[in-house]
């Protein structure tokens, strides 16, 4: 692509206003910081509660005007990723038994999420997507229908409290034309914009749709009850937890409530998560733990080399099997790493994502509208020295989120095979709903995808 995609791209005249505004000013704040936040700073957390006036204005500069590409570390974050490559087997032996598992990013109740914006949304890929034994996404908004609906703005200027409607969640979980989400992760820095009760409700409206719920409970001992799929003789446990709950922290003596733990600080303790998935292996008798993770810095390329660690302390001192990573609002690379278990006292290969990206939302940020989801294999063999249950494959679909604007109330908005599209495109077989501007954003996208989180796949 020739021309530079803005890094925001508003849609109505006020969020244009807005944008050109904000933007304005950070060019000035740019004249002063622009080389220094070429990177972003060392052990940026991302966490509002501990927000600094500078942490702030960095978090604004990247948003709306320049997102950073490297990484904080001269170079140690690329070259984990080159290091690393996610390649796995991709074979199941006949002595064998597989459970697939389709995962995604994150669900969120941007104001294009609406029946008459979104009649389409799925035609492209719910086939493939709900096609998986296990389907699991983060859902990133309370659905606590006795409160009105809170739809995101198109330009955030101060703390938004999300909420969701019945009608929203069905265009998440593409009910009726799928069967929709086994489970969802329900712990991210959004858990409690509608309080202890929003949490309480949020699990009412989703078990009442038997949807399995984790990171979020009434109680700790329901809190330890984790979500355990079993299909094929493999039993599957999904974990979660968040960094932050943005300004907001759990009630007093109630830390069941959301599971917290601040992983994008440096050197955190991770014993409650190490402790966890013991019982989860030890006492629920998983035999595979994914591990919903709530983390990172948004609105950028690469993970910080604190986070980096972190995932990496994480597999060699908790021992889960898979680290599925949202919160960035773009994709992160991913990668295997190779550990030694601490709790089977063997050697593994586990996987980490670090951001799948905005899933279903629309976002005025260019980079939101790329995501990718994942066909996930996982693989029993038994054998005379026990049971191996390890991952066979990982396959990444990138999906772009296509938004056409006519005018304030003709939008539309579909989630397409990225690939797929723009091969089609390439043959001059363009959608008859894409515009020019979309065929630019895709081809820009796609770069984005090819330089920063597909260099490292084979």
């Amino acid at each position: 692509m020739k021309k530079q995609l803005p890094i925001v791209t508003a849609y109505t005249r006020k969020g244009k206003i807005l944008v050109r505004g904000l933007r304005s000013l950070l060019r000035i704040l740019d004249i002063f910081k622009g080389k220094k936040w070429a990177a972003p700073p060392q052990y940026f957390h991302d966490d509002p509660r501990h927000y600094s006036k500078k942490d702030l204005l960095f978090f604004a500069y990247k948003y709306y005007f320049k997102s950073p590409v490297l990484d904080d570390a001269d170079g140690k974050v690329i070259a984990f990723f080159q290091a690393n490559p996610p390649i796995f087997e991709g074979k199941i032996l006949e002595n064998a038994s597989e459970v697939t598992i389709t995962a995604a990013g994150d669900l969120m109740p941007y104001e294009w999420i609406q029946s008459k914006y979104c009649q389409h949304l799925w035609d492209d890929i719910g086939d493939d997507f709900f096609s998986s034994d296990i389907t699991f996404a983060n859902l990133e908004t309370p659905v606590d229908i006795s409160q009105p609906p809170a739809l995101v703005p198109e330009v955030m200027l101060n703390d938004m409290h999300f909420n969701a409607d019945e009608k929203m969640f069905d265009i998440f979980n593409a009910t009726p034309q799928y069967r929709g989400f086994d489970v969802l992760s329900t712990a991210n820095n959004h858990s409690l914009d509608m309080g202890e009760n929003g949490v309480h409700a949020t699990i009412d409206f989703l078990e009442y749709r038997g949807i399995q719920v984790t990171g979020t409970a009434f109680s700790e001992t329901e809190r330890l009850n984790f979500p355990i799929i079993e299909k094929n003789g493999i039993r599957i446990a999904f974990v979660a937890y968040t960094f932050s709950m943005n300004q907001l922290v759990n009630p007093e003596g109630k830390n069941y409530l959301v599971n917290h733990l601040e992983v994008n600080q440096p050197n955190v303790d991770l014993t409650p998560l190490k402790n966890d998935i013991l019982h989860a292996k030890n006492v629920l008798k998983a035999d595979f733990v994914v591990l919903s993770l709530h983390f990172g810095n948004a609105y950028q390329a690469y993970p910080g080399m604190h986070i980096v660690e972190n995932a990496q302390r994480i597999f060699t001192e908790c021992g889960p099997d898979i680290i599925l990573g949202g919160h960035p609002h773009n994709i992160q690379p991913m990668a295997r790493f190779d550990f030694d278990c601490p709790i089977s006292k063997q050697k593994k290969a586990g996987f980490v994502l670090f951001s799948f990206s905005d899933f279903v939302a629309y976002d005025i940020f260019n980079e939101c509208h790329l995501s990718v989801y994942l066909k996930i294999k996982v693989k029993k063999t038994e054998n005379t020295e026990g049971d191996k249950v390890e991952i066979a494959e990982i396959t990444p679909v990138p999906v772009y989120a296509c938004g056409v604007y006519f005018n304030e109330n003709h939008r539309e908005l579909r989630l397409l095979d990225a690939e797929k599209t723009l091969k089609l495109i390439e043959k001059g077989e363009k959608p008859s709903f894409m515009t020019d501007w979309n065929v630019q954003e895709l081809t820009g996208l796609m770069a984005f995808y090819r330089n920063y989180f597909a260099k490292n796949l084979p």
